[in-house]
């Protein structure tokens, strides 16, 4: 069987960030295979190492054109670089530009002269979207960590963890929260890919303790917002009404009317939570185990972009047990190893909370986690603009989606 392929013409800037690579007939042609990064392709076909700017959208069908910067002058025969000028990318966020790779290698080598580490390598780039660039690099004191992005409050939140709750976070070593930027050193492996039941627990449990022993004011006074119960219980019952907003954001037919049948079961899910009187509490915001770390700390938690000041505690943890059981995780380690998962991960959270009793409250919570999700990045992400003419991260119809096979652990 022929493997699939594609012919994209990339921006590749020279080091200098001003000059571009040329050809005879215009931008240079790359091939890629299906299962090829452009990085990568550039690598594979041209003996090139390039810096990854912007995709182009290639990963969410757009055909945009690529733009690289390649990180040492020569070139194969046949290109040369030529002084001209190229349209902006609109939207362009600083680490799209071609400025971007040496400022990020300048702050990497001056934090880690402060800090006490030995550089191994060079940086290189993890995942760079609209979002969010993260890069990393290896030292003597293993892998660190480089992330900027748009959120106005990560490095700020962040900063005031690694303070107050040092021990919840992988080790801090710079932040910046006028550029939204920060440094940390590996916390250890992604959480979804450890075996061991303990580091599980321990994530379960430390989640309870951030809730608990947060400054709520402090990260209000950071910009964190406050999600009150029964205020998105309201928004979530307005939201579901909304046929319109609901098939502008593509749902399926079959999806917004299992969704818009559900609505009373929905709203008396909310009222039985309410009754509970937990108090609203500060939120990860993300808190799923792609966020969570096991390492020489225990379990660490990052990625604190989405914190809020205060929402019902298990709209974090329900959002932590729909994506640990989501169908395509099936083949999770700790899922294959351990059955009965669920249920210690509910007493492991519960009992740190202090509200053992509450077991089948926080399973059916699971959709209204996954609706509340919906709503927060449905007002984030209307009217968002990106790089990409037309297109938006598509969070809401995947939450939707997933809350509509969860809606089944709600009481009949």
């Amino acid at each position: 069987m022929t493997a699939v392929s594609t012919t994209v013409r990339p921006i590749i800037w020279h080091p200098d960030g001003r000059r571009v690579l040329r050809c005879e007939d215009g931008w240079p042609a790359l091939e890629l295979r299906e299962d090829q990064g452009i990085a990568q392709g550039m690598r594979a076909n041209w003996n090139l190492v390039a810096w990854l700017l912007h995709g182009g959208g290639l990963s969410v069908g757009h055909h945009e054109q690529p733009r690289l910067q390649l990180l040492s002058e020569e070139i194969p025969d046949g290109m040369c670089w030529v002084d001209m000028e190229v349209l902006p990318l609109p939207n362009a966020r600083p680490w799209q530009l071609p400025s971007w790779p040496s400022q990020a290698q300048k702050r990497l080598d001056s934090t880690l002269g402060t800090s006490g580490l030995r550089k191994l390598d060079d940086l290189s780039v993890g995942d760079v979207n609209d979002l969010a660039c993260v890069m990393w690099a290896a030292t003597d004191k293993g892998a660190v960590y480089l992330k900027v992005s748009d959120s106005p409050r990560e490095a700020a939140v962040t900063e005031y963890l690694s303070k107050t709750l040092p021990d919840l976070l992988p080790p801090v070593l710079w932040v910046d929260p006028s550029s939204n930027s920060l440094l940390t050193l590996s916390g250890g492996k992604l959480l979804d890919m450890v075996s061991e039941l303990d580091a599980w627990t321990e994530a379960a449990r430390r989640l309870a303790h951030f809730q608990q022993n947060a400054d709520a004011h402090a990260l209000a006074a950071l910009g964190c917002p406050a999600f009150p119960l029964l205020e998105m219980a309201g928004r979530v019952d307005s939201f579901l009404a909304d046929l319109n907003t609901l098939r502008a954001w593509g749902l399926e037919e079959s999806c917004l009317e299992t969704l818009c049948a559900a609505r009373p079961a929905i709203r008396t899910a909310f009222a039985d939570l309410a009754a509970l009187n937990l108090p609203d509490l500060p939120a990860h915001g993300d808190a799923h185990p792609r966020n969570a770390l096991s390492g020489q700390r225990g379990a660490v938690w990052f990625d604190w972009a989405e914190t809020a000041s205060a929402a019902h505690p298990f709209m974090d943890m329900g959002w932590f047990l729909a994506f640990t059981f989501d169908p395509a995780g099936v083949e999770l380690p700790i899922r294959t190893a351990y059955p009965d998962l669920e249920k210690r991960l509910i007493e492991a959270y519960l009992s740190a909370l202090g509200c053992v009793d509450a077991a089948s409250l926080l399973s059916s919570a699971v959709p209204l986690a996954l609706l509340h999700r919906a709503v927060v990045y449905d007002a984030r992400f209307r009217n968002w603009e990106g790089t990409l003419p037309g297109w938006r991260p598509n969070f809401v119809p995947y939450y939707l989606r997933l809350a509509a096979r969860e809606l089944a652990r709600l009481p009949s």
